[in-house]
């Protein structure tokens, strides 16, 4: 896992406070520790735990770990005891039922979420959607609204209705981050199961 962690490597990096949220690049590895760069003002504390998270060509690698020292916008960490690698998504995408209205031309259509990622949704309707259109949408996560532009990429067919999967645009980088971390708690508490 030490190989994935290199001058120049973009993370993200979470602590318990989603506002605390924001990407990081790696700017020095030691023996036992590595120092990333926020590129956004984020409080962060000695000793305090955070997780981290980044593409990879094996999959999302994702590990928890200690803050160790915190100089200006440059932050230590330990090298973590262990890791995952979580699928090969770019998103962590988790099963959930869940229903949203989608707005479209000032039409309202109900829509049953079946999937979500920080990327977008799957959807079943009882009406066909209309591919690469923008449908506005509210969805609750853990108690946020996140307010974004779902857009159909593919539509199937199938017993219940017309499933669609589709891509968020538009979505903040803020509402992005709470789906990242949102859908990295459920895949953890499913995996631990």
């Amino acid at each position: 896992m030490r190989n994935q962690i290199l001058e120049n490597k973009e993370f993200n990096i979470i602590s318990r406070s989603i506002d605390n949220a924001t990407k990081c690049t790696v700017v020095d590895v030691s023996e036992d520790c590595f120092t990333v760069k926020l590129h956004n003002d984020c409080k962060y504390e000695k000793d305090e735990s955070v997780e981290l998270f980044t593409m990879t060509s094996k999959g999302q690698l994702y590990f928890e770990t200690i803050v160790k020292d915190i100089c200006g916008t440059n932050v230590s960490v330990w090298f973590p005891l262990s890791h995952k690698y979580l699928q090969r998504r770019e998103f962590s995408r988790i099963q959930t039922e869940q229903e949203i209205t989608l707005n479209y031309n000032g039409k309202n259509i109900t829509a049953q979420v079946s999937d979500i990622s920080a990327g977008g949704l799957k959807v079943i309707t009882q009406e066909q959607l209309q591919l690469l259109e923008e449908y506005k949408i509210s969805i609750n996560i853990e108690n946020k609204v996140v307010e974004t532009i779902f857009e159909p990429i593919r539509i199937e067919t199938s017993a219940k209705g017309f499933v669609s999967s589709g891509r968020f645009n538009n979505i903040s980088n803020y509402d992005r981050i709470a789906l990242v971390q949102y859908c990295f708690r459920k895949q953890i508490e499913n995996s631990n199961k």
